[in-house]
């Protein structure tokens, strides 16, 4: 059986690691400016 590219499954592992990257950093250096961020959950 040909091996096929879940694209879908790429994206969301590409996706989760750029907000985990973005919170490590703001964890590190705060928020520039007055800038802020709501989080939901969706469950």
């Amino acid at each position: 059986m040909a091996r096929t590219i879940d694209y879908g499954k790429l994206m969301h592992r590409a996706m989760r690691s750029l907000i985990q990257n973005v919170l490590h950093d703001i964890e590190a250096n705060g928020l520039p400016g007055a800038h802020h961020f709501f989080i939901t959950f969706d469950t």
